[in-house]
């Protein structure tokens, strides 16, 4: 059987570009012959649609701090590379997704337009989409992470997909409920996700582990080296929110332990003031160094949801942090609350004004923990076969 993949291949995320690998491996391990969508050819189709939904949420203040955090930030990654360090960084970086994408992941030829994409879906036993906020309302207005480019009669699987927001905006129930309709499995990955396709669609959704999780600490040695990529102990910081206070944890952490701090900066947007937190901030690291930064860290400290999952597969000691105030029509807290909840380490979710001493004593029993992820990977698997045997 042949599965097609929608899933992101066109920014420079480590989480990302690790689950869509998660998937295509685990879809390869059941005996399918896997493959990744291209989105080129309906790219700029899609940035027109999201470009109109951005227009109508001008007016919220908090879409709008929002969006110009966003714009500045990739305003600075396109400066030119001659005049601008930050530019010259992160084109180095960028350099390292795309090895990583030609070395690890299948991908489908490009074609052109909404009609390409629905011929070479048309060819497909089945469609999945994968994990990651693909179902952000900015993405379903964009209507490619929605599957309504497969035909009816191509089966279609959500795996671990999520909606990055407590809630949809109204303008959007219409459409949601009618891309849900169509999707014959639904999984989510986060507990709101399966709350918001009761409300929108009436459907019962799968809460299952992240693709990442499908995949032992032993099975993602595959893609990285055995080597440390940094020598000695050290703090790894990983922080895309703007929250000071997390950083000053961060620097008391590394007091307390004599560690040094290793920062992957401006991973979302671009925060000057982490230049001064951290005494190294390699670029060249891509997802493959990512995973490594993370098993031979002592500590790992972040707001981020797969840096979080890694840590936890490698038995790293880690520091989980909200990147957004609760309540926040942003937020995407949920991921990790629920991802903390059902490995049985609520505790780890700090405010960054905690007692580090206090925080270092507070031991994990990693061998407790990885049960736990064993046990949804076994039940996230069985979602996946039946789906795909049904």
């Amino acid at each position: 059987m042949k599965i097609g993949i929608a899933a992101v291949t066109y920014k420079d995320n480590f989480g990302s570009a690790l689950q869509t690998y998660a998937t295509q491996y685990t879809l390869e391990k059941l005996g399918y012959d896997a493959r990744i969508f291209e989105i080129k050819g309906v790219h700029r189709s899609i940035f027109i649609k999201k470009l109109l939904y951005y227009a109508g949420r001008l007016f919220d203040p908090v879409e709008a701090k929002y969006l110009f955090a966003n714009l500045t930030s990739r305003s600075r990654k396109q400066a030119s590379v001659a005049s601008d360090g930050f530019a010259q960084e992160m084109k180095v970086r960028h350099q390292m997704y795309a090895d990583f994408n030609k070395k690890w992941n299948k991908m489908l030829p490009t074609v052109k337009g909404w009609d390409g994409l629905r011929k070479q879906a048309s060819e497909m036993d089945a469609v999945v989409v994968g994990s990651d906020q693909l179902w952000r309302p900015s993405n379903i207005v964009g209507c490619y992470y929605t599957l309504e480019f497969v035909p009816d009669d191509i089966k279609k699987i959500a795996f671990s997909t999520s909606f990055g927001v407590p809630e949809l905006p109204a303008r959007l129930h219409k459409h949601a409920k009618r891309y849900l309709s169509r999707i014959e499995h639904i999984s989510v990955r986060e507990d709101s996700g399966a709350d918001i396709v009761k409300k929108e669609s009436g459907r019962e959704a799968t809460v299952v582990c992240d693709p990442t999780m499908m995949l032992t600490a032993e099975e993602w040695m595959h893609i990285q080296d055995e080597k440390p990529f940094a020598e000695g102990n050290y703090i790894l910081m990983y922080l895309m929110g703007d929250n000071p206070e997390q950083r000053e944890f961060v620097k008391a952490l590394s007091k307390a332990t004599g560690c040094r701090i290793i920062g992957l900066l401006h991973g979302a947007t671009y925060i000057s003031y982490d230049e001064d937190v951290v005494d190294e901030k390699p670029f060249n690291v891509g997802p493959a160094e990512f995973v490594n930064l993370i098993r031979n860290a002592q500590y790992v400290c972040t707001d981020s949801f797969h840096c979080c999952v890694f840590s936890i597969l490698n038995s790293t000691k880690f520091f989980a942090f909200r990147r957004w105030p609760d309540g926040s029509k942003f937020s995407a807290n949920d991921r990790l609350y629920t991802l903390l909840k059902f490995t049985g380490l609520d505790r780890r979710m700090l405010m960054g004004t905690e007692d580090v001493n206090k925080c270092i004593a507070d031991q994990i029993n990693f061998n407790d923990v990885l049960e736990k992820v064993a046990a949804k990977r076994k039940m996230s698997m069985e979602f996946l076969v039946n789906a795909l045997k049904s």
